[in-house]
Protein backbone atom coordinates (compact mmCIF):
# COMPACT_ATOMS: atom_id res chain seq x y z
CA UNK A 1 0.00 0.00 0.00
CA UNK A 2 2.82 2.40 0.86
CA UNK A 3 4.48 1.77 -2.52
CA UNK A 4 1.18 2.34 -4.33
CA UNK A 5 0.60 5.57 -2.42
CA UNK A 6 4.15 6.80 -3.13
CA UNK A 7 3.71 6.01 -6.84
CA UNK A 8 0.38 7.87 -6.96
CA UNK A 9 -1.66 4.76 -7.74
CA UNK A 10 -3.97 5.21 -4.74
CA UNK A 11 -4.78 8.75 -5.91
CA UNK A 12 -5.47 7.52 -9.44
CA UNK A 13 -7.84 4.83 -8.14
CA UNK A 14 -9.61 7.42 -5.95
CA UNK A 15 -9.99 9.84 -8.86
CA UNK A 16 -11.28 7.14 -11.23
CA UNK A 17 -13.86 5.95 -8.70
CA UNK A 18 -14.94 9.51 -7.92
CA UNK A 19 -15.32 10.20 -11.65
CA UNK A 20 -17.59 7.18 -12.03
CA UNK A 21 -19.70 8.16 -9.03
CA UNK A 22 -20.01 11.75 -10.31
CA UNK A 23 -21.09 10.55 -13.78
CA UNK A 24 -23.65 8.22 -12.18
CA UNK A 25 -25.02 11.28 -10.32
CA UNK A 26 -25.37 13.15 -13.61
CA UNK A 27 -22.34 15.40 -13.02
CA UNK A 28 -19.15 15.88 -14.99
CA UNK A 29 -16.33 13.50 -14.10
CA UNK A 30 -14.16 16.22 -12.52
CA UNK A 31 -15.17 18.64 -9.77
CA UNK A 32 -14.85 22.40 -10.30
CA UNK A 33 -16.14 23.44 -6.86
CA UNK A 34 -14.78 22.04 -3.61
CA UNK A 35 -14.88 22.47 0.17
CA UNK A 36 -11.87 22.56 2.53
CA UNK A 37 -11.91 22.03 6.27
CA UNK A 38 -9.83 20.47 9.01
CA UNK A 39 -10.37 18.22 11.99
CA UNK A 40 -8.06 17.83 14.97
CA UNK A 41 -7.75 14.30 16.31
CA UNK A 42 -6.00 12.96 19.39
CA UNK A 43 -2.75 11.09 18.88
CA UNK A 44 -1.38 8.34 21.12
CA UNK A 45 1.71 9.04 23.21
CA UNK A 46 3.58 6.66 20.90
CA UNK A 47 3.14 9.12 18.00
CA UNK A 48 6.32 11.13 17.43
CA UNK A 49 6.28 14.62 18.97
CA UNK A 50 7.61 15.94 15.66
CA UNK A 51 4.35 14.96 13.91
CA UNK A 52 1.85 16.09 16.52
CA UNK A 53 1.04 19.36 18.26
CA UNK A 54 -1.44 20.97 20.64
CA UNK A 55 -4.55 22.58 19.17
CA UNK A 56 -5.39 25.13 21.87
CA UNK A 57 -8.80 25.90 20.39
CA UNK A 58 -9.95 22.30 20.56
CA UNK A 59 -7.72 21.34 23.52
CA UNK A 60 -6.39 18.35 21.59
CA UNK A 61 -2.83 17.04 21.50
CA UNK A 62 -2.46 15.28 18.18
CA UNK A 63 -2.72 15.77 14.46
CA UNK A 64 -4.96 17.69 12.12
CA UNK A 65 -6.58 16.29 8.97
CA UNK A 66 -6.95 18.92 6.26
CA UNK A 67 -9.61 17.63 3.88
CA UNK A 68 -10.70 18.80 0.44
CA UNK A 69 -13.91 17.26 -0.91
CA UNK A 70 -16.09 18.01 -3.91
CA UNK A 71 -19.61 19.35 -3.44
CA UNK A 72 -20.89 15.75 -3.28
CA UNK A 73 -18.54 14.92 -0.38
CA UNK A 74 -16.14 12.81 -2.44
CA UNK A 75 -12.54 13.25 -1.20
CA UNK A 76 -10.01 14.94 -3.46
CA UNK A 77 -7.13 15.44 -1.04
CA UNK A 78 -6.13 14.79 2.56
CA UNK A 79 -3.06 16.31 4.20
CA UNK A 80 -2.10 15.46 7.79
CA UNK A 81 -0.25 18.08 9.85
CA UNK A 82 0.54 18.62 13.53
CA UNK A 83 -2.59 19.94 15.29
CA UNK A 84 -0.91 23.23 16.21
CA UNK A 85 -0.55 24.31 12.56
CA UNK A 86 -3.16 26.97 11.81
CA UNK A 87 -5.66 26.22 9.02
CA UNK A 88 -4.57 29.22 6.94
CA UNK A 89 -0.92 28.05 7.06
CA UNK A 90 -1.85 24.50 6.04
CA UNK A 91 -4.09 25.88 3.27
CA UNK A 92 -1.09 27.29 1.40
CA UNK A 93 0.35 23.80 0.90
CA UNK A 94 -3.02 22.09 0.42
CA UNK A 95 -4.16 24.59 -2.23
CA UNK A 96 -0.81 24.46 -4.00
CA UNK A 97 -1.03 20.66 -4.27
CA UNK A 98 -4.71 20.85 -5.20
CA UNK A 99 -3.94 23.25 -8.08
CA UNK A 100 -1.25 20.88 -9.39
CA UNK A 101 -3.44 17.78 -9.16
CA UNK A 102 -6.76 19.35 -10.19
CA UNK A 103 -6.26 22.45 -12.37
CA UNK A 104 -9.96 22.37 -13.34
CA UNK A 105 -11.04 23.49 -9.85
CA UNK A 106 -12.20 27.09 -9.90
CA UNK A 107 -13.61 27.59 -6.40
CA UNK A 108 -12.84 26.28 -2.92
CA UNK A 109 -15.32 27.01 -0.13
CA UNK A 110 -13.80 27.51 3.33
CA UNK A 111 -14.77 28.83 6.73
CA UNK A 112 -13.23 31.93 8.32
CA UNK A 113 -10.35 29.90 9.84
CA UNK A 114 -8.80 29.98 6.36
CA UNK A 115 -8.86 33.78 6.08
CA UNK A 116 -5.52 35.48 5.61
CA UNK A 117 -2.96 35.94 2.89
CA UNK A 118 -2.40 33.08 0.48
CA UNK A 119 0.51 33.02 -1.93
CA UNK A 120 -0.11 33.12 -5.66
CA UNK A 121 2.29 30.32 -6.58
CA UNK A 122 2.33 31.14 -10.30
CA UNK A 123 3.19 34.83 -10.00
CA UNK A 124 4.96 34.80 -6.59
CA UNK A 125 2.74 37.57 -5.26
CA UNK A 126 0.37 37.70 -2.34
CA UNK A 127 -3.33 38.31 -2.54
CA UNK A 128 -5.28 39.70 0.37
CA UNK A 129 -8.71 38.53 1.47
CA UNK A 130 -11.60 40.33 -0.15
CA UNK A 131 -14.72 41.21 1.80
CA UNK A 132 -17.94 39.39 1.16
CA UNK A 133 -20.41 41.41 -0.83
CA UNK A 134 -23.41 40.92 -3.07
CA UNK A 135 -21.09 40.96 -6.09
CA UNK A 136 -18.05 38.85 -5.25
CA UNK A 137 -14.73 39.85 -6.74
CA UNK A 138 -13.36 37.35 -9.21
CA UNK A 139 -9.54 37.36 -9.20
CA UNK A 140 -7.40 36.39 -12.20
CA UNK A 141 -7.43 32.68 -13.01
CA UNK A 142 -3.86 32.24 -11.77
CA UNK A 143 -4.46 33.66 -8.29
CA UNK A 144 -6.02 32.21 -5.21
CA UNK A 145 -7.60 34.57 -2.75
CA UNK A 146 -10.09 33.91 0.07
CA UNK A 147 -13.21 35.86 0.81
CA UNK A 148 -12.84 36.60 4.51
CA UNK A 149 -15.64 37.09 6.95
CA UNK A 150 -17.18 35.71 10.07
CA UNK A 151 -19.04 33.07 8.08
CA UNK A 152 -18.25 30.90 5.09
CA UNK A 153 -16.20 32.30 2.22
CA UNK A 154 -14.83 31.10 -1.07
CA UNK A 155 -11.25 30.78 -2.24
CA UNK A 156 -11.30 31.35 -5.98
CA UNK A 157 -8.50 30.34 -8.26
Amino acid sequence: MARWAAAGIVGQIRDQLAGRIRRDMGKGPRAVATVIDSQSVKAAETVSKATRGYDAGKKINGRKRNLVVDTRGLPLMVMVTPADLHDAAAAKEVLFRLRLMHPEITIVWADSAYAGKLVDWQNSTSTSPSSRSAAPRTPPASSCCPAAGSSNGALRG
